[in-house]
């Protein structure tokens, strides 16, 4: 297939679709106006509720007091819709006043739900996919992904920091089932139908659906991009009604969830002291200096920072204010909104500087969609969506600041010098500022980014010439930029003669370490990308009696082009193409099948292997709908089995056109010879070879089962699946040095597996007299596996990777400490790390040579993304009061500690740049010789500590938890309460997010992704708001 001839055939759809649309309109009966009112079985007037005229299709919506009025004639048939409320049928007669009520319903089977390239029946569905209450994501964060941990089956997020405007978290769909060095293991995220979107580019108030895509059956359509799963994600449109106006204001403080406790001045000289003296050297300290310390009575020549303190405040601000508008006719709709937020950091600033270096960060959303029912077989639909950001960060990223603390202990230099001049030191580490220097006195870096998503698509009617045939086209056009400002400087930093501090005027005698500039320089960054989208299908779907028949066929294409290309390859277009199909069968609402495939092409490949095919089949049966089930129904009023089996895809890594051979010139030649006076000489040198690469498919299985009980109040879901995923891109690396190789070619050679299971629980909203309860429980869990990553095959079955998950973690097994020296001269020789004194770690033996080395290591941990996480939440209503709290929990990450402030003093320059945690306190000593202390003994420098820094099962932490992840309490105020101001109804409430958790792991929040704590903490926020709806 060519890409001429599908856009050849693209554009004749569309026009042929434009050419059909036109029809005669029918003659109608003389219409009269009927007039009603809706209510709940309380009496209680619903707003919002959709009243339909099945003959006409003309809708209304009720207004404050659940009232409507509709065009009809006499035995036309009205439908009065509303979400969780039974549907309510009438035909008009004589009456033209009616009062309805609805009944609660529990039944969800016939709700149309979102699937890839259109919708369906939820009964229907043989795929595994979960969906999630929007409403639970309308919490104050900045990004949409930091709020989805724990609510939906199979999703697994982790928040890697709270730093704003880059606090977003990292999603996956049943965990991870690639090599992710050179291949996403990120999903597929779609939003209104346009692939690859941004999911922290929308407001949560404007989103209408979230859906996930887990297994073959769901994502084939998606083909080579569906390996990872798929987020559907659909944007709120406007009905026919009158228009309604939403205005949201929330304002909340936030504040870190945990801090690293370091140690004090006194701590810290008595420890590095002792760690002094057990490596055969003297105190740096004297007592005479540990007591002026202490006295406080010079903090410039003896200071004793906190630099936690120093840097960051106990709370920070955040807005969110939300306004949109909907309504429409019976021939357009609409819906538009505004968003804004603003968040800032708890890094404090030097207000006495004239720059602006504050952490913050601001983003401007707007929403716009509009339908419009150009004919009666015609819709056509355009939407709008982008948003605005600014973010601001002093000279120096926030997230260094973290590990300039790691670095910096409390009694090296006060915080800034009399005249506001900067201290620094000179050691091997080069020149640098205190940290609170290099966030305050570095100038400042701005971010403007701008984001456009645009789309606008035809529905046509086609039954006038095929009952049931329908055609859709849609064409998308979005564009993101990016703008980086930098003002920077390095200020000229000083250092105390501590020989001579003062001079005879009492002034400090300062030497100049390093020459700097109170000048800002400027630099900057742009960076953008432009990306095209078209797509044009035929749908089919038709009842025949008791079959239920639909089939789809559906042509894309996708162009993404970098704005700020810098070289030729990178500024070629990147493209892609393919076909997506689905037939679906059932009979009764009983039997079920579904086949789906998708057919895609990329120029990334060779020509030849350009094209991957992925079909899928799915089945599904509900047995509660056979006789022989009638004995359980009473119990088990709903109950369903379905299968699928398939094939999807994801495509190679590595850089653009990776079947070429790059092949270089110059005096970076081949080089001969040996020792330090090679001779170059120039010529070819191949620094990349080509690869035949193809697509890598993923083979996938799973098993579901759903049913309901308790009367339909209990929802269960559950899923086991199935994942072998094969021709993974990868470096080779089993290849012998000795072939002369500059570098080792690619190719598709990694194999991995991966099963688990998932589920839901869903307790629907049931009274205890005037209380309501309801309940929504998650769990995901799976386990993957290598089985091929070319790796050399190791001379010890221990030291496979193969066998153990992709993050496993390896190094030394611990066993415990050295008590004495008879243990340690008993023991297999260290030396290799460094040797050992008394009080060091020792190491197993694993292949009994009495030695410890490299052929010792071992798998020591699994890694820090969880193979287990849940989710559960509840919620009340008493009158209109409402409580609602969500916990989030993980299970089966580690986190392997390391570097600065975890290995105390351990640096080449004898740890002069080198804090440490409080918990050093807990640790081996003479006079204590614990088995268990979480330190070993205490060391100084790089040497003593060696045989203790190696990565070891001894540094490997849990970090499970159970979070408290929100807490909503609110009240809505009494429908018509506010009438006379045109309120609709209101609200005011109080959020809370990331309000606790429970950890073993106790040195900062378990979630970051750092190994010594040296990264920007994630905050806790709690925010009061009011909503008011007119």
């Amino acid at each position: 297939m060519h890409l001429k001839t599908f856009t050849q055939c693209f554009y004749l759809l569309v026009i042929t679709m434009l050419c059909l649309g036109e029809v005669s309109a029918q003659t109608q009966e003389s219409e009269i106006t009927v007039k009603g009112t809706v209510r709940d079985e309380l009496n209680a007037p619903l707003i919002g509720v959709s009243v339909l005229n099945l003959n006409t299709r003309k809708a209304v919506s009720t207004d404050i007091d659940g009232r409507f009025s509709i065009l009809a004639s006499r035995g036309d048939s009205l439908l009065a819709r509303y979400i969780g409320y039974k549907d309510y049928r009438t035909q008009i007669s004589t009456v033209i006043e009616l009062n309805i009520v609805l009944q609660a319903s529990n039944n969800s089977l016939n709700e149309v739900v979102v699937v890839g390239y259109g919708q369906q029946k939820k009964i229907s569905l043989v795929g595994a996919q979960s969906s999630v209450n929007v409403e639970a994501l309308q919490v104050p964060v900045a990004n949409l992904s930091t709020a989805l941990a724990g609510r939906i089956a199979g999703l697994v997020g982790v928040q890697r920091t709270g730093l704003p405007g880059s606090n977003t978290a990292d999603v996956w769909i049943r965990g991870i089932s690639t090599f992710n060095s050179l291949n996403s293991a990120s999903p597929l995220v779609i939003v209104d139908g346009v692939q690859g979107r941004n999911i922290n580019a929308f407001d949560p108030e404007d989103i209408a659906s979230f859906t996930v895509l887990k297994d073959a059956s769901a994502t084939a359509v998606y083909g080579a991009q569906g390996a990872n799963g798929v987020i559907l994600i659909t944007t709120k449109k406007g009905r026919v009604g009158k228009p309604s106006l939403m205005f949201n204001y929330n304002q909340g403080i936030t504040a870190f969830t945990r801090t690293p406790e370091l140690a004090n001045g006194e701590q810290y000289m008595r420890l590095r002291n002792e760690a002094r003296v057990a490596s055969g050297s003297q105190p740096d300290y004297s007592q005479e200096y540990i007591d002026n310390t202490l006295s406080a009575s010079d903090p410039v020549l003896y200071p004793n920072v906190d630099w936690m303190n120093t840097l960051f405040s106990e709370s920070a601000a955040n807005r969110r204010i939300n306004f949109a508008a909907s309504g429409g006719s019976e021939t357009t709709q609409y819906y538009s909104s505004l968003a804004y937020y603003d968040e800032t950091s708890l890094l404090k600033t030097d207000k006495l500087q004239s720059y602006n270096a504050d952490t913050r960060f601001r983003r401007y959303n707007f929403t716009s969609n509009v339908d419009m029912n150009w004919t009666k077989t015609t819709r056509f639909s355009l939407g709008v969506q982008g948003y605005i950001t600014n973010t601001n960060y002093p000279g120096t990223n926030p997230q260094e600041a973290f590990g300039r603390v790691m670095q910096t202990n409390p009694v090296l230099y006060p915080v800034m010098l009399p005249g506001n001049l900067v201290p620094g030191i000179n050691t091997s580490r080069d020149y640098q500022p205190n940290p609170y220097a290099l966030v305050t006195q570095t100038g400042y870096q701005n971010i403007f980014q701008s984001q456009l998503y645009s789309n606008a698509a035809i529905n046509q009617d086609l039954s006038y010439l095929v009952k049931g045939l329908s055609a859709r086209a849609m064409f998308s056009f979005d564009t993101w930029n990016s703008h980086t400002i930098n003002r920077t400087r390095l200020r000229t930093l000083y250092a105390i003669d501590r020989s001579d501090p003062y001079d005879d005027e009492g002034n400090l005698n300062l030497a100049i370490l390093a020459n700097g500039s109170d000048a800002l320089g400027y630099n900057r960054n742009n960076s953008g990308d432009r990306k095209f989208y078209a797509e044009a299908a035929v749908n089919y779907e038709r009842m025949f009696g008791d079959h239920s028949v639909s089939a789809m066929i559906l042509y894309n294409q996708n162009s993404n082009t970098a704005a700020f290309a810098d070289n030729l390859t990178s500024s070629l277009p990147t493209r892609t193409q393919g076909l997506a199909g689905r037939a679906t069968y059932s009979w009764k609402d009983k039997y079920f099948g579904e086949f789906n495939f998708g057919y895609n092409g990329s120029e990334n490949f060779a020509p030849g292997q350009r094209y991957g095919f992925f079909p899928s089949f799915g089945a599904g049966w509900v047995l509660s709908n056979e006789e022989f089930f009638s004995p359980l129904k009473e119990v088990l009023p709903f109950f369903k089995l379905r299968y699928s089996n398939g094939w999807v895809g994801s495509g190679s890594g590595g850089r653009r056109f990776g079947y070429l051979t790059i092949v270089s010139t110059g005096a970076s030649g081949y080089t001969f010879g040996n020792g330090t006076n090679n001779t170059g000489f120039s010529g070819l040198a191949i620094s990349d070879y080509g690869a035949n690469v193809v697509w890598a498919k993923s083979h996938k299985q799973d098993l579901g089962l759903e049913f309901k009980t308790l009367k339909s109040l209990l929802s269960v879901t559950v899923d086991y699946f199935k994942e072998h995923r094969s021709g993974v891109f990868l470096q080779r690396g089993s290849l012998a040095n000795y072939l002369g190789l500059q570098t080792f070619p690619f190719g598709n050679l990694g194999v991995i597996d991966n099963e688990g299971f998932d589920g839901t629980i869903d307790l629907a909203p049931f009274k205890v007299g005037q209380t309501a309860w309801s309940f929504h429980g998650t769990f995901s869990y799976n386990k993957d596996k290598v089985i091929e990553n070319d790796d050399p095959v190791q001379p010890f079955p221990y030291m496979e990777r193969r066998g153990n998950n992709y993050l496993s973690r390896y190094g030394y097994i611990a066993d415990g400490l050295f008590q004495s020296q008879a243990e340690i001269d008993a023991h297999a020789d260290q030396s290799a790390l460094g040797g050992q004194r008394v009080g060091d770690i020792r190491y197993r033996d694993l292949n009994g040579d009495n030695i410890i080395d490299a052929y010792d290591q071992a798998r020591i941990g699994n890694g820090d993304v969880p193979n287990l996480v849940y989710g559960a939440g509840f919620n009340v209503t008493f009158k209109g009061f409402y409580v609602g709290a969500f916990f989030q929990g993980i299970n089966g990450a580690d986190r392997l500690l390391g570097g600065d402030g975890i290995i105390p003093f351990n640096n080449s320059n004898g740890g002069e740049r080198s804090n440490l945690y409080s918990i050093a306190e807990d640790r081996w000593t003479e006079d204590n010789p614990v088995s268990d202390p979480f330190y070993p003994r205490l060391a100084f420098g790089n040497s003593a500590n060696r045989n203790n820094a190696v990565a070891s099962s001894w540094w490997v932490k849990d970090i499970d938890f159970i979070r408290l992840k929100t807490v909503d309490i609110g009240y809505n105020l009494p429908a018509g309460s506010l009438k006379n101001l045109s309120v609709k109804s209101a609200r005011i409430y109080f959020q809370g997010v990331n309000v606790l958790y429970w950890s073993k792991f106790k040195l900062w929040d378990p979630e970051l992704n750092t190994s010594n704590g040296a990264s920007y903490p994630n905050t806790r926020t709690f925010s009061l708001g009011a909503q008011v709806n007119f």
